[in-house]
């Protein structure tokens, strides 16, 4: 019994002589890593370095910490309205959280120098399955890069160096993917929301579909947003609660469909998978699902497969290419199906990169993703109905500044803090509904 004893006591101090090296090794690993930067100081990777590889690359998912100054960047405002009808706003203005409360129609502030000025009101809804208007305009997969929508709608004459409406009762067609990646998302969010209001008044509309990205933003998923954006996210409350209910961009977006027809056209983010085509939806059916689901989600109810799933309108990449393991390209049957299912001649998609906007099985279907900076941008038009590719010169590169590197050390209470936030965010994540 006794050498049994003195076994077991060898044998832990054994163990814990490991896990005491097994530590100090780790420590000293970190102690060689290094931080990934933007260039307003929000911490983005965890670079650990490894021998011939260099280094490894871990998220650190910017929690609001520290005091990192975004040069001239603002980021929101995050409206919200009170039962007695009045609002509360907070902004992100380069290293500070500004407030406003008020019960106007209009919200004015300043940030870095520039004025703004913004309504704060709901557009009503467009239509989503009505008559094909004279003059649209289809640019998708902005992606937080504001500059470039700006340019865009200006070089297009939509709108002014102002952000006003210029396009009469032209219809803009937003296919999806206007978040996420860039950091001036809310900027981009605010120019579609005001340029509604605005062509409502003017008897045009704009049509800002749901892409998988906006779906993602909504459901909290942060995994995918600029570290300066969701940094400042952080700053005015946390990244859910910017795009939550209650909230004028939120509760906006969340009425917005995921499927629009215009006469003989169709316009989704995705595709239309045979699966979706062989469904029992209309595409009224198809917009109340989505709808339906941000009033109550439910994870994995197969009934917002459609609107949701990896074959569903904003994740289906068939149309444009096959997915390796997933499923094939689809084939021209399936789109003469999917066309007569829902009583178009041509379907309008997005998501799928191409090099210029590209017409495809017999112009039945149209891809628009121009979303590489290398490429040349081109919009897709329609002119009493018929299809024109336009040239627009405008390039997507970001003019965001370069990063920075900094050392990291555990002996560091921020750098302790740092670890101990991306473990939190990592959580938060890893606890979102899934796959939807």
């Amino acid at each position: 019994m006794s050498r049994k004893r003195a076994w077991g006591r060898k044998l832990g101090w054994t163990l814990a002589a490991a896990c005491v090296l097994a530590l100090a090794g780790l420590a000293a690993w970190l102690e060689n890593a290094q931080v990934k930067q933007t260039a307003g100081g929000v911490d983005v990777r965890l670079l650990l370095p490894l021998p011939r590889v260099g280094s490894i690359a871990v998220p650190l998912y910017a929690d609001g910490a520290g005091q990192a100054r975004i040069a001239g960047f603002l980021d929101g405002p995050v409206v919200r309205r009170d039962a007695e009808g009045g609002w509360h706003a907070a902004w992100f203005c380069e290293d500070r959280v500004m407030r406003a409360d008020g019960s106007g129609p209009a919200l004015s502030f300043e940030c870095a120098g520039q004025r703004h000025a913004l309504r704060i009101e709901q557009p009503t809804p467009p239509v989503a399955d009505g008559a094909m208007p004279d003059e649209i305009t289809v640019v998708s997969d902005i992606e937080g890069n504001a500059r470039f929508l700006d340019d865009t709608l200006r070089k297009l004459g939509i709108a002014d160096g102002d952000g006003q409406w210029r396009y009469g009762k032209g219809h803009l067609v937003v296919l999806g993917d206007s978040v996420d990646r860039g950091r001036a998302v809310f900027g981009v969010l605010w120019r579609l929301h005001q340029l509604a209001l605005q062509a409502q008044d003017a008897g045009g509309a704009v049509h800002v579909l749901l892409g998988n990205h906006e779906q993602y933003a909504l459901r909290g998923n942060f995994s995918r947003a600029d570290p300066e954006h969701a940094y400042a996210l952080e700053r005015l409350g946390g990244y859910a609660a910017g795009y939550g209910p209650g909230t004028l961009l939120g509760d906006w977006l969340r009425a917005q469909p995921v499927m629009l027809k215009l006469g003989r056209t169709l316009f989704v983010h995705g595709g239309i998978s045979p699966q979706l085509a062989a469904g029992p939806d209309d595409l009224p059916a198809l917009n109340r699902r989505m709808r339906d689901y941000w009033r109550a989600p439910r994870a994995g109810a197969a009934e917002f497969e459609p609107v949701l799933g990896f074959t569903g309108l904003t994740q289906y990449r068939g149309m444009v290419a096959a997915l390796d393991g997933k499923y094939p390209r689809a084939t021209q049957a399936d789109v003469d199906r999917a066309g007569a299912r829902f009583g178009v001649d041509r379907i309008v998609v997005a998501h799928t990169q191409v090099p210029r906007v590209t017409s495809l099985y017999g112009g039945r279907v149209w891809a628009v993703n121009t979303g590489d900076a290398d490429v040349r941008q081109q919009v897709l038009q329609f002119h009493a109905g018929e299809p024109a590719v336009v040239e627009t010169g405008v390039s997507r590169s970001s003019d965001k500044p370069e990063g920075r590197v900094r050392a990291f050390s555990l002996s560091s209470a921020r750098d302790r803090a740092v670890l101990a936030a991306a473990w939190r965010r990592m959580r938060q994540l890893s606890s979102l509904p899934h796959p939807y």
